[in-house]
């Protein structure tokens, strides 16, 4: 039998155990693989210069920028890597958001390893996965609401970032530091997202993000 083609995966992960964790599993899962993890989008995106990967196992929450804009700019490289979210966030909106900026695959950090292995052999194919259980989830509420519009869907992605993070009920300083932005920026982001969906405080914020599977 032919041995599987050699390939190179990039782990981007600001926690150190979290980084660890993978990269042993894919070792033992991949043998052939070159396995390079990263603590920040900084970080990533200097071995994403200096090196070709097929794969980016890519975390939406990093502690210098968003997954999202990291996502958005390995796009940018003469040979892009594929790219993977792994992520605790299993919003709707959120999973949808993250591939059409051009993630192929999601996969939620709690989902079996053989979901992360399954999502790597696909997306190496060309095709795209989503960890079954959210899968399930969306379609489930997709045949309960249909396809009605729903506000949110005009934020910016560093704005829905805040409005979840608001639903959890953390406040502006909370929401400044897990983004790694100034409590002004965030506050800025609040105004404009309750401008543009027109909801009006916290309250407001945290019943319609329950409402349509935000929080």
């Amino acid at each position: 039998m032919q041995s599987p083609p050699p390939f190179n995966i990039l782990i981007v992960d600001d926690h150190a155990l979290v980084r660890e964790a993978f990269t042993s599993m894919l070792k033992g899962e991949f043998p052939q693989a070159t396995v390079v993890s990263t603590g920040s989008c900084a970080e990533a995106m200097v071995e994403a210069r200096l090196h070709n990967f097929e794969i980016a196992l890519v975390d939406i929450e990093l502690g210098d920028r968003s997954g999202m804009e990291l996502t958005t700019e390995l796009r940018t490289l003469p040979n892009p890597p594929k790219i993977i979210a792994v992520s605790m966030h299993q919003e709707e909106t959120f999973v949808s958001r993250t591939m059409q900026l051009g993630a192929r695959s999601y996969v939620t950090k709690d989902a079996p390893p053989h979901e992360l292995f399954d999502a790597i052999r696909c997306t190496l194919e060309g095709r795209s996965y989503i960890s079954r259980e959210l899968a399930q989830k969306f379609a489930d509420r997709s045949i309960r609401k249909g396809s009605a519009s729903q506000v949110h869907e005009k934020l910016s992605n560093r704005e829905l970032e805040v409005l979840m993070q608001l639903a959890r009920g953390k406040s502006l300083k909370q929401v400044a530091l897990d983004l790694s932005l100034s409590p002004r920026t965030v506050a800025v982001h609040k105004h404009n997202l309750c401008r543009k969906t027109g909801l009006k405080g916290t309250v407001e914020i945290l019943r319609y993000c329950q409402s349509n599977g935000l929080a």
